[in-house]
């Protein structure tokens, strides 16, 4: 009898995004620079694709659409890629329908860990202190 190989799922992206306390994020370009923390070049690259994919909604930015992008701003195919991890990988961005979409997931995950300090340490979710 044949032994089945059962199928892999595919990886899920993660990428680290970094908090430092004391450290308040006061802009968009400083939360880009918490998950491009490793590469300024990719944290501007990052914000202006983000910012094109988000003026494409609802119907999305075609994944294809990479070569332009590249060839436009002088990015290899490494850089893109990575550039991509990091934005698929916080949650700050998914592929549907082989089409970029802005993804709710880094608020959803922010969300959770609100919750989770508030239960624990007794402070209440406010961001006005």
């Amino acid at each position: 009898m044949k032994q089945r190989r059962g199928m892999r799922k595919p990886p899920k992206q993660r990428s680290t995004l970094m908090l430092k306390a004391g450290n308040m994020a006061v802009s968009v370009e400083d939360l880009f620079s918490r998950v491009f923390w490793k590469s300024p070049y990719l944290q501007t690259e990052a914000l202006a694709f983000f910012r094109q994919v988000k003026k494409s909604e609802p119907e999305g930015l075609s994944v294809t659409s990479w070569r332009e992008w590249g060839i436009k701003r002088g990015m290899s195919v490494g850089q893109f890629y990575n550039m991509i991890r990091g934005l698929v990988g916080s949650g700050m961005l998914e592929k549907r329908s082989s089409r970029w979409h802005v993804s709710s997931g880094l608020m959803r995950e922010l969300e959770q860990l609100l919750l989770l300090y508030s239960a624990e340490s007794g402070y209440s979710m406010r961001l006005d202190e």
